[in-house]
């Protein structure tokens, strides 16, 4: 059951989104939520608050963050200036204040500030470009929605809408086709049933759901199923999109800092027809990329509600990567992608040159050569970078698929069965 939260001075509100309203018994205050917060100065008047997927909630107020514990519903550390913690954000000029975050459950999240905002890499603790953006011109439709200053808060629902506040009003916002649903904004009174009762309606100071606990994957000690994916350390689990690092190895400094034991890590994907695939994609060189782990050679990626290309429904692994029950399926779903799914802000690709599309596909912000990428796989399809995707013929797509599969780095690791020795019993057990 999904819930998404609001603050507002001092009081929170717990809303139900299954059930679509505000949960019985609230509002209640910040500091009977949260143990551990009062006397931190964030009992009150918090200007923002995000979940990046690690069961771990960030409240911001001023120049300044605190961290909670979400499975202890604790304050975990000590309140901490944001310029010196956050990497990036000082360039950027967002470290004294924030008006709004969300996590786009893509391995990124999106900070607001006045008619400003920056994209975060959360594994990569870095603002993607150095710095920040305007609003208007960048996110389709939040100028005639008004919504291109003072956002007050926004958060991913599992349908694959995330819905933004301002001023006691909201719009609902389409990842998928990047652009703000018809018919918004509209007035948070009247739509959130319960939200008027609560104080609510009006404007709110952060607005967030748990990404760890609403992502569709199997919760820790549960059966696994066709399409999941396990982390395993020396007797641990995680089905969370990244390993869990601060928990596994307390004391690490960043995120590929694993203590020493990265070569212990594997993940492990169960697939349809008994086999459970092996490999560790968080190292270097390493048998079992993502690519490979996932049957998804073009590392596509998707989100709650999206386009079905032949994956696992409501499965998804790191960075959002689509988990396919074959090689094949995954193959022949970069076509269909290439063919059918759009650029923010550009368009479908199949109507952009294979050089743009690429800019789109394998961005720079993700540590791609998008220039040199789609150059290698215009090279393969024997055609210029300038040619439109809708234009390649069957034949020369495959070529271009081909190389894809290449680029991303498909690396075969171990295929095991349920009966296999080297399979751990912690896993074993839940099939």
């Amino acid at each position: 059951m999904t819930k998404a939260f609001f603050l507002r001075g001092a009081n929170y509100a717990r809303y139900d989104l299954d059930d679509d309203r505000v949960d019985d018994g609230y509002p209640k205050s910040i500091s009977v939520g949260w143990s551990g917060i009062e006397g931190t100065g964030f009992e009150s008047d918090v200007d923002t608050a995000v979940e990046l997927g690690d069961r771990k909630l960030y409240f911001f107020k001023g120049s300044s963050y605190l961290r909670i514990d979400e499975d202890q519903l604790a304050v975990d550390g000590e309140v901490r200036d944001i310029g010196g913690a956050w990497g990036g954000f000082s360039a950027a000029g967002f470290s004294d204040a924030l008006d709004a975050a969300v996590n786009w459950r893509n391995g990124k999240a999106y900070f607001f500030r006045g008619d400003s905002y920056i994209r975060y890499d959360i594994a990569g603790d870095s603002v993607d470009g150095g710095a920040a953006s305007p609003i208007a011109g960048n996110w389709p439709g939040f100028s005639e929605a008004g919504f291109t200053d003072g956002i007050e808060g926004a958060f991913l629902s599992d349908s694959g809408k995330a819905y933004f506040f301002r001023g006691g009003s909201y719009l609902r916002y389409d990842v998928v086709g990047g652009h703000v649903d018809d018919g918004y904004p509209r007035p948070v009174s009247g739509n959130w049933p319960g939200m008027d009762e609560a104080g609510f309606s009006g404007a709110v100071d952060a607005a967030w759901t748990a990404a760890g606990a609403s992502t569709p994957v199997t919760p820790a000690g549960s059966q696994l199923t066709a399409g999941d994916h396990v982390w395993y350390f020396n007797g641990r689990t995680s089905t969370a999109p990244d390993i869990p690092r601060t928990t596994w190895f307390p004391g690490s400094t960043g995120p590929t800092d694993y203590g020493g034991h990265g070569k212990e890590i594997f993940q492990f994907v169960v697939h349809a027809d008994g086999t459970i695939f092996r490999g560790q994609p968080h190292m270097r060189g390493m048998p079992g990329t993502f690519a490979w782990l996932n049957n998804n050679p073009g590392n596509i990626t998707g989100g709650p509600g999206g386009p079905d290309y032949g994956q696992y429904q409501g499965k998804f692994n790191w960075h959002n990567f689509l988990i396919f029950p074959t090689r094949d399926a995954g193959y022949n779903a970069i076509a269909k992608f290439l063919q059918t799914a759009s650029c923010p802000n550009r368009g479908p690709y199949r109507n952009l040159s294979i050089f743009d599309a690429f800019g789109c596909y394998a961005p720079a912000s993700d540590g791609n050569d998008p220039a040199a990428y789609a150059q290698s796989v215009a090279d393969a399809a024997g055609v210029p970078t300038s040619t439109l995707v809708g234009d390649l013929n069957e034949d020369r797509m495959r070529l271009m698929q081909d190389k894809i599969a290449e680029v991303e780095g498909t690396v075969p690791g171990d295929i095991l069965t349920a009966d296999s020795a080297e399979l751990p019993e912690e896993i074993r057990s839940r099939l």
